[in-house]
């Protein structure tokens, strides 16, 4: 078990351990505390950084990772380490600067302050390496499926960008590993809820990323369904040897990840 002096970490829930630096959500939770949307702090208060060795296994390593707009911070603090087979929840609440992490970490939005390092390429400079390097699952707003695709023609496609062969037999067979072979004809408009965000999931790997990030993993889905999301990204992480990050909203969800921070919404 790591031994962490202070500052905010990522809590080792496997080892069933919390940092120096963090605090319980609640009873029986170990995610580590960070700090999203809030006032800067005062230079008394202000913990100093903590810059430690990342363990050989971290594919993802964020140090002092923050992000500060014009309207404060969207997160800072943030200290993490992902390793190859595992998941790490980020959770938060809406508006705690959750999706901006999530983008941050997986190269697609820039970060103020802290570094960042994917399979070894430090951020921002191998931007284009890494947006190659890390799946991104659906985001509201940003890569949304057209409403008329069907499922089969999403993975098509994606396949399409990553120079892998499409035929038909291909594809189906692509999507019965994500439990998706039935709704291969079926339009995204049409797709529940729950097989829409194994949908996602599926065209994050499709390009056998070394990493994934995924932002939402409840949106109009039950608990158990929510569950049955978390399991299958630990699944796919282990199997395909990828390290994942989850955005999520419920601790038993991040209780559910092999490990997970918490991002502190302001005035929290």
């Amino acid at each position: 078990m790591e031994e962490v002096e202070s500052g905010n970490v990522l809590a080792a829930k496997a080892a069933g351990a919390v940092g120096a630096g963090s605090v319980p959500d609640a009873v029986g939770e170990t995610c580590a505390h960070v700090v999203g949307v809030a006032s800067p702090p005062s230079a008394a208060t202000a913990p100093l950084p903590v810059m430690r060795k990342p363990r050989e296994e971290a594919f993802l390593v964020a140090r002092g990772l923050e992000l500060k707009t014009i309207r404060g911070y969207a997160y800072r603090g943030v200290d993490l380490d992902v390793g190859r087979g595992q998941v790490v929840a980020v959770r938060g609440r809406n508006g705690s600067g959750k999706t901006a992490l999530l983008l941050t970490l997986a190269g697609r939005m820039r970060f103020t302050k802290g570094s960042l390092a994917v399979g070894g390429l430090e951020l921002p400079h191998n931007r284009a390496k890494i947006e190659r390097r890390v799946g991104l699952g659906l985001v509201a707003g940003l890569n949304e499926l057209q409403e008329n695709l069907t499922a089969a023609n999403a993975v098509s496609a994606e396949f399409g960008l990553f120079r892998r062969p499409s035929r038909r037999e291909l594809v189906v067979a692509y999507l019965d590993e994500w439990d998706l072979a039935e709704v291969a004809e079926v339009r995204v408009k049409d797709l529940t809820a729950e097989k829409l965000a194994q949908l996602g999931i599926a065209l994050a790997f499709a390009g056998g990323p070394d990493a994934v990030v995924i932002d939402d993993v409840e949106d109009q889905l039950t608990m158990s369904q929510s569950e049955g999301l978390i399991d299958l990204l630990k699944r796919a992480a282990r199997e395909r040897n990828a390290a994942v990050v989850v955005g999520v909203i419920e601790r038993s969800l991040g209780e559910r990840a092999d490990a997970c921070i918490y991002l502190e919404k302001g005035g929290e």
